[in-house]
């Protein structure tokens, strides 16, 4: 298995990891915290970090070290104008169809289970026109104030942001003509980023570094681009600097409803807490555990995977090959991320080197400087991506019982709508700390 590049946890972080919670072979006494979030990826810090600044008792519990998940090696795009919902009208037909493909942008690698099963007719029911509708406008409105709030994250916590937009370039007519019917589409509901549509000659002199020839583009010019490493560092270290304490390491066994509208976090150590609420954000391990807690939530994990080059291209800004479903990232050490696939996979899958090789290899006729990328002495990376079956992610009260929360299901848009979903979770869990007397800021 490829483990891929070697992670560090953020400079200052309280890591009390399962092994430092014991004392001569005897659990802990457990510990009483207002709020545990289960999960360390941008979402559970995001989160984390802010039901911290409203002055509550915070402990987040991450299974590995924080920000390995999916949150590593993403194209870190915060792009509230591509939350077209994955179960459009169509989508499910032309899915099938690529699993066949060796080189498809999706695959198809599990052995299919009950559950792989029961997601896949549910994404069925949610894929007519009408169903599909109700999840574009959820989204938008999701990411309506996403890049002014993450830009202020930015500004709060010093992490790696560029602001200079998005770029969709074309090789055809029939694919500028289906962007400019999604581009209305959007503004209808209500983006108001600025927008810049580029002829043949106008794309060359705005990206060097594409083939010539190609059709035109769209300059999508409010859209941001975030180094995801140095966002969740970022986080991890504000929400220490709030008062919050981390927990690497720490894998969580057990959420259990207690007497007084307490839960109890049981972890494999026995390092356990008991708090007013949770908050899972978990990735693809939080079904498993929302499930054990009472709640039910489908997610299917859709595998992404990115290299990360020095210098063999470079980019003015990020790119998105719409029609090959490429994502390009470039970043201030002078690094260009290449990402794709959506591969369905089960939990824990490893790395498929082939999967990057066919990104590469789709991206290449648009920017011919990969074609002598050799993956032999590349590191590639891979993470899972959950997605709910509607394309909506779980974000707030779940289950019969108070004091229970989800923020997961964000499928390829975790960075864009972290801030948003950190704002949601904070109202939320503040809305119930008011009701039982806790002051919060």
């Amino acid at each position: 298995m490829d483990t891929g590049t070697t992670h560090h946890s953020p400079a200052g972080a309280q890591r009390t990891g399962e092994s430092a919670r014991r004392t001569g072979g005897r659990a802990r006494q457990v510990d009483r915290r207002h709020v545990a979030v289960i999960g360390g990826g941008v979402i559970g810090l995001a989160s984390a970090y802010r039901l911290a600044q409203a002055g509550l008792d915070v402990t987040v519990l991450e299974r590995d070290a924080i920000g390995q998940g999916a949150s590593w090696g993403n194209a870190g795009w915060i792009v509230p104008t591509l939350v077209q919902p994955f179960n459009a009208p169509g989508v499910a037909t032309d899915a099938v169809k690529t699993f066949f493909k060796r080189d498809g942008y999706a695959a198809l690698s599990q052995v299919p289970t009950p559950r792989l099963a029961l997601w896949g007719l549910s994404f069925l029911r949610h894929s007519s026109a009408a169903r599909s509708d109700r999840s574009l406008r959820a989204l938008a409105a999701m990411a309506h104030d996403t890049a002014e709030a993450t830009g202020t994250l930015a500004e709060e916590l010093g992490f790696e942001i560029h602001r200079t937009g998005l770029l969709i370039p074309f090789a055809s007519q029939e694919g500028l003509d289906q962007q400019a019917v999604t581009q209305t589409q959007l503004e209808e509901l209500g983006y108001k980023g600025r927008t810049e549509w580029l002829d043949t000659g106008q794309l060359a002199a705005r990206e060097p570094s594409l083939s010539s020839g190609l059709a035109g583009g769209l300059h999508l010019l409010d859209e941001l681009t975030v180094r995801p490493d140095s966002m969740t560092a970022g986080l991890a270290r504000g929400f220490v600097a709030a008062g919050g304490e981390l927990r690497e390491q720490t894998r969580v066994s057990g959420l259990h409803a207690e007497a007084g509208g307490h839960w109890k976090v049981r972890t494999a150590s026995g390092a356990d807490l008991l708090v007013d609420a949770v908050v899972v954000a978990a990735g693809e391990h939080s079904d498993v555990l929302l499930r054990r807690a009472g709640a039910r939530v489908l997610l299917q994990s859709g595998r992404g995977c990115s290299v990360t080059l020095p210098g063999t291209i470079s980019l003015n800004q990020a790119v998105k090959l719409a029609e090959v479903m490429v994502a390009c990232s470039p970043f201030d050490n002078g690094k260009v991320r290449i990402s794709g696939t959506f591969d369905l996979v089960g939990r824990d899958a490893s790395t498929n080197r082939a999967r990057m090789q066919h990104v590469l290899d789709a991206a290449t006729p648009y920017l011919p400087g990969l074609a002598d990328v050799d993956l032999e002495t590349t590191e590639v990376w891979s993470g899972p991506r959950p997605a709910t079956p509607d394309s909506v992610p779980v974000v707030g009260p779940v289950g019969k019982k108070p004091g229970l929360y989800a923020a997961t299901g964000h499928g390829t848009l975790g960075m864009t709508l972290a801030a948003g979903t950190a704002a949601t979770i904070a109202m939320h869990v503040g809305r119930l700390m008011r009701s039982r007397g806790v002051r919060v800021g």
